[in-house]
């Protein structure tokens, strides 16, 4: 074989070569493709209501929090005097909430109290058995979010103690009532934090 025979083959293979390469780069470009899209994921809705007020932004609760104080024989509805006992309601709403909560609840005189003796009797959930109130531990619980529970109320029992174990005596007891700005306050606190626990 010539010399230039073999030139122009190797010609002809390097150009076969360079049009094998372009036909499948072209042919292998037209079933490339790109897209952007922005991916819309709704968020867990967290809106819990106490008493119809909504918590989140860290509503003050005073406003809605009513003792009830029913009066016997020996004391007027409407006030509290020792040995009065009467209630308050907490209705929590989460019907408005995508996760599972923990909510506490702790319950103390205020500082500025007049009666330091105002105390938790005890507290009942959703009208059933009453139940004792431990001040350390206050009242706490785990909705689930699959439990099907959207509401719960706790009742809470509060009474003027006046037993032996009172820390006011008759004195102190008289002293509160002599002003008419003396209040008697409770310190209520309630948080809700979402919990992962899956134990129900």
């Amino acid at each position: 074989m010539s010399k230039l025979f073999k030139k122009l083959l190797l010609f002809l293979s390097v150009v076969s070569a360079c049009i094998c390469f372009c036909i499948m780069v072209y042919t292998f470009a037209k079933y490339i493709t790109s897209a952007n899209q922005i991916a819309s994921i709704p968020i867990a809705r967290w809106n819990i209501k106490v008493n119809d007020v909504s918590i989140k932004n860290n509503s003050a609760l005073s406003s809605v929090i009513s003792p009830v104080f029913p009066g016997n024989s020996h004391i007027a509805s409407g006030v509290i005097a020792p040995t009065a006992e009467g209630y308050f309601d907490l209705v929590f709403d989460f019907s408005d909430t995508d996760v599972s909560f923990i909510y506490d609840i702790n319950i103390k005189p205020n500082e500025d109290s007049s009666v330091t003796d105002l105390v938790v009797s005890g507290y009942s959930i959703d009208n059933e058995e009453r139940l004792d109130f431990d001040g350390n531990t206050g009242i706490s619980d785990t909705i689930y979010y699959n439990s099907g529970i959207d509401s719960r109320t706790i009742r809470v029992y509060i009474l003027w103690d006046d037993s032996s174990n009172a820390s006011m005596n008759n004195i102190a007891d008289a002293a509160a009532t002599f002003e008419s700005s003396n209040e008697a306050l409770l310190d209520v606190s309630i948080s809700f934090t979402q919990t992962t626990s899956t134990t129900i």
